[in-house]
């Protein structure tokens, strides 16, 4: 019996060590650091996603206001709390926000976010009223992250800021400095790519049919199969060329294809875009977010029906053949986030909380998971590693 037993925890740990896992967060319920979990309903904090400043070893969770949170972006600091299920503390002037998904940090060290204006709830309208959505920046070099930028985007270009999904930020020059920045934000209920112009305090909105649904998507949760319907739904950024462009990466909620189109077409107000399609990765592979590496020259998706994290290096053709898994788990219940920082640490969040109507999730286990890999040992021995 022994000798089994030993047998069984060296098979698992083998599992652990095969994924390169180096640093993993598993919560129940998302609860706040000063705040008494009795002064709200702890089942309401629904994280979607994060960014992690490798420079301050600091961790930015978003908490939408789904339903009535204490605040809507927090931080975590690693250093402090290296794993485990830790309290999330909040953002400096995070009392001022009202609904964040998604956090970004650029190559100049400035946490963008991008406020929707709205809740989804009821009961709240006077403590939040409705405003329109707005692009944020803030500072993380200075104490207390000032807020450095602040973009309302026009209601005609943000269309339904409820269809938010991804957004990325393009920094054209960063040798130089950091005033010539666009951020891309996708809309996957409108189809649409909003793009801001930071220097010119500009915005508009691109519109093409590569930004639409697919097909039906088929989530399938608790054994029940539910269709989704999402247009393009994540964006990342590839390597940056002697002019200030890059390729710029979508795909949609809704489907199996990956795109890119050059960020010059993008920069351009009025301009005409013709996204290139690379190629499918395969059946079961949608993916709600998308994240570049540009020391390994790989793609990551983070897939939310098969619960796997997988890749394909851009210096490949694009197709099922070419994509690999690094990462594979049943209890990484629909995965909403993932990107690379600055030391090439990839990062990927789930937080088991489907959109379907009338969820029921049980509390008995964690649901929110974030973990972290090394982009080079996560793809050693598979597909996406291209040996020079």
């Amino acid at each position: 019996m022994k000798i089994f037993l030993c047998l069984i925890a060296v098979i698992s740990l083998q599992g652990v060590l095969a994924y390169h896992i180096e640093r993993e967060y598993a919560w129940k319920n998302i609860i706040y650091e000063g705040i008494d979990p009795a002064s709200y309903n702890v089942k309401n904090g629904i994280a979607t996603g994060f960014a992690h400043d490798a420079a301050s070893k600091k961790i930015f969770i978003t908490v939408p206001r789904l339903n009535p949170v204490p605040f809507t972006l927090t931080e975590l600091d690693i250093s402090k709390h290296p794993g485990g299920s830790p309290p999330l503390s909040k953002f400096p002037g995070g009392d001022k926000l009202i609904s964040v998904y998604q956090p970004v940090i650029d190559e100049c060290r400035r946490l963008w976010i991008v406020d929707v204006g709205q809740v989804e709830y009821k009961d709240d309208e006077q403590k939040f009223p409705k405003q329109n959505a707005a692009i944020i920046a803030y500072d993380l070099t200075k104490a207390n992250y000032p807020e450095i930028d602040r973009y309302e985007i026009p209601s005609n270009v943000a269309g339904d800021s409820l269809g938010f999904g991804g957004f990325t930020v393009d920094v054209t020059n960063p040798k130089e400095g950091c005033a010539k920045t666009f951020v891309y934000i996708a809309n996957f209920v409108d189809n649409a790519l909003i793009v801001y112009d930071q220097e010119k305090k500009d915005s508009w909105k691109i519109s093409h049919g590569s930004f639409k649904p697919e097909h039906d998507s088929i989530l399938i949760h608790d054994g029940a199969q539910h269709i989704l319907k999402l247009g393009i739904f994540g964006i990342t950024l590839g390597d940056l060329d002697a002019e200030g462009n890059r390729p710029a990466y979508f795909l949609g909620g809704s489907s199996t294809k990956l795109f890119k189109v050059n960020t010059k077409d993008l920069k351009k107000k009025n301009g005409q875009i013709e996204p290139i399609p690379l190629g499918d990765r395969g059946s079961n592979s949608e993916a709600l977010a998308l994240a570049y590496d540009p020391k390994t020259k790989v793609i990551f998706f983070i897939e939310y029906n098969s619960k796997r994290i997988s890749c394909w290096n851009t210096q490949n053709s694009l197709n099922h053949e070419n994509i690999d898994v690094i990462y594979d788990n049943p209890d990484f219940i629909f995965g909403t986030d993932i990107s690379v920082d600055s030391e090439s640490k990839l990062w990927f969040f789930s937080n088991g909380h489907p959109p379907i109507e009338n969820v029921q999730l049980t509390h008995d286990k964690p649901h929110f998971r974030l973990i972290s890999m090394d982009t080079e040992k996560s793809i050693h021995g598979t597909k996406c590693e291209v040996k020079s």
